[in-house]
């Protein structure tokens, strides 16, 4: 290994170099900050879109809910809805005939060929 004598002027090109090179870690330092700043700004906005969707996703699931209980209570209504007419039909058929039974009474009581 050699040695070598340092003069003025490789003093000042390496004193030149390292200003440099401070200055270019200085930027670089900044630009780590606003990048940290970036990214700080981006978990803000992850976050804050993740209670946004999971938001959503409990009123997506309370509409499916309630969509379900209302389809229950359509169907339980359509049921009765049916019994009561089925009701409807057997009191119709009923009154129809008691009316033939009282029409037929009337009619026999009214002939006297009976």
């Amino acid at each position: 290994m050699s040695t070598q004598r340092w003069n003025d002027e490789m003093l000042d090109r390496l004193a030149t170099k390292i200003d440099s090179l401070a200055s270019t870690a200085e930027i670089h330092s900044r630009a780590i900050e606003s990048h940290e700043q970036i990214l700080e700004r981006h978990d803000r906005l992850i976050e804050s879109n993740s209670r946004v969707i999971q938001a959503l996703a409990n009123v997506a699931t309370e509409a499916r809910e309630e969509r379900q209980q209302l389809f229950q209570s359509m169907a339980q209504q359509q049921e009765i809805i049916a019994q009561q007419q089925a009701e409807i039909v057997g009191l119709r058929t009923e009154t129809i005939r008691i009316l033939d039974i009282l029409l037929n009474d009337r009619d026999r009581g009214d002939n006297p060929s009976n």
